[in-house]
């Protein structure tokens, strides 16, 4: 049965690469292939792995209603940030609850990250699980 999954995911990306060059000829077609049966093959080995469960709480998903304001605030202390100091920043060790593996755990830490990132002012270097700390470069501190 992998090999019929392998070779529907290998159909369903030479179709998106056509879709996204809008050529056919023969040198986009050779990258094309390849490309396209290396996307299918590493997706097929990644199928086979166990992954971390994600299993989040509504509340999380729900703290993302900030987000949009956040990064309307962010844009401009970033702009404000390049245009006085050339954008220097500064890192932040902040702390965070990171232990466990379990699927909210993994949930929580996965979306501390998102919500940390897309925001332009910061982005998240890394958690510290040991020390529950997570590392941002922060460009400006939000007042």
């Amino acid at each position: 049965m992998r090999p019929l999954y392998w070779f529907v995911q290998f159909l369903a990306l030479l179709a998106l690469w056509f879709l996204f060059v809008c050529q056919i000829k023969s040198s986009e077609a050779a990258v094309g292939l390849g490309a396209a049966a290396l996307a299918a093959t590493a997706a097929e080995a990644v199928r086979g792995q166990e992954h971390p469960r994600f299993f989040p709480r509504l509340r999380w998903i729900l703290d993302a209603w900030r987000i949009p304001g956040q990064i309307v605030r962010d844009s401009w202390l970033v702009a404000r940030n390049l245009a006085t100091r050339g954008g220097t920043g500064v890192f932040r060790t902040v702390p965070f609850e990171a232990r466990g593996n379990d699927a909210h755990s993994v949930a929580r830490r996965a979306l501390a990250i998102l919500y940390s990132t897309l925001p332009p002012n910061s982005i998240v270097i890394g958690i510290d699980r040991k020390r529950d700390t997570m590392l941002l470069h922060v460009l400006e501190e939000r007042t």
